[in-house]
């Protein structure tokens, strides 16, 4: 499994046993998609030699953006990646809870976990994850039924909730795969209520055929797989590379090693492209969306990593929030993104971009491209474009 080093470097030794079989299935094959190495990180495999897939161990302080070359789409397809009709999946070897899959996080009642992103161009960006005490039932016809754990994410930016969702995962006890069947996901409006932000259950229609499962992390991971890990054609589509193994990685709740880089590839806009790092025992620990691992219960107690006191305390102690007050009528600020995107304007909604309160003006370029323009409500400055 996983040596955890505190900031320190004391180092946990409890697990590691455990931890070396655990990671020696990776060098069973799985089947999946692609068996590629995984080469240059930002040049497309066709045009790549490729290497070997035993990585050397290297010590990653972070996982910025910054940190890792440009990122350009390796595998932009579909069909590229394995999928539900590849992994015989079965009603009766599904369960909702467990810790068999050592490079994920407990799907146990009550775990809980903390990401921190300090450097997020919205703000101090905050993400609590915890495994409900709740199931959500399925029957999907060619699997059957079966019940999901539930697992909550709620998103702060600087102390104010933005975002809740609930994701339905399960583990197959026969392989350790871990998979995804779905979610649904809530905004928070600045009045602190809830808006149905949108959903996908695998085996219901999504208006571009059926939704199939995901799969979050392969029971053997081998690098050069790759595997669908959201199924909804309509709503959340990505495929996952395995990029990298037997890393090194230090992010504030600790040092990890024998850790694994997967890349998400989001396959409804190409340009959405994200590395994160999985170590064993704890799970993700670093996501370049996201940020970094500062808390989770996973950990030995008594590790400094493993104190999530703070989980919750935006809730107990909600942070003073006042809107600012719009200066920049929606008229004003529509004109203003069409100036900076020439194209007709599909939605305008106040949200909190960059730092500040902006109009998110959504275009349709001549292109039929969608672009989003933030325009400070107070000022009217473009702020940025996405």
């Amino acid at each position: 499994m996983n040596t955890a080093t505190s900031a320190p470097g004391r180092t946990t030794q409890a697990m590691m046993a455990a931890g070396a079989s655990a990671m020696a299935l990776a060098v069973g094959c799985f089947g999946l998609a692609g068996r590629e190495a995984a080469a240059e990180d930002n040049v497309p495999p066709q045009a790549s030699a490729g290497r070997d897939a035993a990585q050397p161990a290297r010590s990653l302080r972070g996982m910025e953006d910054s940190a890792i070359p440009a990122r350009r789409p390796r595998f932009a397809r579909e069909e590229d990646y394995s999928s539900a009709k590849d992994w015989s999946i079965r009603a009766e070897n599904l369960v909702p809870h467990g810790r068999s899959n050592p490079l994920y996080f407990p799907l146990i009642p009550g775990h809980r976990h903390i990401f921190e992103r300090p450097d997020h161009p919205d703000g101090n960006f905050r993400m609590e994850t915890i495994v409900l005490d709740e199931l959500e039932p399925f029957d999907i016809p060619g699997i059957g039924k079966f019940n999901t754990a539930v697992v909550q994410e709620e998103e702060y930016i600087d102390g104010i909730l933005i975002q809740r969702s609930r994701n339905w995962f399960a583990i197959d006890r026969t392989n350790n795969n871990v998979y995804s069947f779905g979610e649904v996901s809530w905004e928070i409006t600045s009045g602190g209520k809830p808006e149905f932000l949108g959903t996908w259950r695998a085996g219901e229609p999504d208006g571009k055929g059926v939704a199939g499962p995901g799969m979050l992390m392969p029971g053997k991971f081998v690098v050069g797989d790759r595997y669908i890990f959201d199924g909804s054609a309509s709503e959340a589509h990505g495929g996952s590379e395995n990029m990298e193994a037997g890393m090194t990685v230090t992010v504030p709740a600790g040092t990890f090693e024998n850790c694994v880089r997967v890349r998400e590839q989001n396959l409804m806009d190409l340009r959405d492209i994200t590395d994160k790092v999985y170590c064993p025992n704890v799970g993700i620990v670093s996501d370049t969306s996201d940020g970094k691992l500062v808390a989770s219960d996973a950990l030995p107690p008594g590790h400094p990593g493993s104190d999530v006191s703070s989980f919750g305390q935006f809730l107990r102690n909600p942070v003073p929030y006042t809107p600012p007050v719009a200066k920049v009528t929606t008229g004003q600020a529509q004109a203003i993104a069409l100036q900076t995107i020439p194209g007709r304007v599909n939605s305008v909604a106040i949200e909190r971009k960059r730092g500040k309160s902006v109009f998110t003006v959504e275009v349709i370029t001549p292109a039929g491209k969608e672009q989003d323009v933030f325009v400070d409500i107070q000022s009217g400055e473009v702020v940025g474009t996405d």
